[in-house]
């Protein structure tokens, strides 16, 4: 069954966060919706159309719905009121390591950031997420799932190549670096979501 199974958790999840926008047009669009089928069947990806059918059909077209056109929409928020997602509300971790490598280098350069963090609470559904901040440019980054994790330690690892483009420049100067790790999505305004930890490091893109 779906809506009690953790494993269910990534795919719900990444369902959302890709077809979100797609199932928001189709109630839009198509008037009164009667069943799940109706609904998920205009996805135009059967595999997508399957797994919405499967999620709507546990809660009902009408709290399906609701949850879609929820003002803040936050697919990991979505997959536990579908209760495929595992909530924990004691859950707690500590950062307890944060280092890029190398610390400098020119542009062209590929740096690798290294989390390192242990939990001593069990985390429901929660978020590692990264945020690269330059000295000239928007910030970008990258996020971790997180499902059903046991009191240990833990390292996550991400890396990206300083190639300049459009988007990001990589001028030379000092980049912020900053991770978050929370139980549900971080910065949601949504219940079961708060943040554990954060940490901060940096390094420099030179001439």
């Amino acid at each position: 069954m779906v809506g009690s199974d953790p494993a269910w958790c990534p795919a719900c999840v990444q369902f959302i966060s890709q077809a979100i926008d797609q199932l928001l047009n189709i109630i839009l669009n198509a008037g009164v919706i009667g069943s799940c089928g109706t609904l998920c069947n205009l996805l135009p990806n059967q595999i997508e159309a399957t797994i919405c059918d499967l999620l709507c059909d546990y809660v009902g077209i009408e709290a399906f719905i609701d949850l879609i056109q929820d003002a803040d929409p936050d697919p990991i928020w979505i997959c536990e009121e579908v209760t495929v997602c595992p909530i924990t509300d004691n859950a707690k971790a500590q950062i307890t390591n944060l280092n890029v490598s190398p610390k400098s280098g020119p542009q062209g350069t590929t740096f690798t950031i290294n989390v390192f963090y242990t939990v001593t609470s069990s985390i429901g559904t929660g978020d590692l997420e990264l945020a690269v901040i330059p000295p000239d440019a928007e910030p970008f980054g990258d996020d971790v799932l997180i499902v059903a994790q046991q009191p240990n330690q833990y390292r996550a690892s991400f890396n990206f190549q300083a190639q300049p483009s459009e988007q990001e420049p990589f001028d030379a100067g000092n980049y912020g670096v900053q991770v978050a790790i929370c139980e549900g999505s971080c910065g949601s305004i949504h219940s079961h979501s708060y943040t554990l930890s954060i940490a901060n490091a940096s390094f420099v893109i030179t001439q």
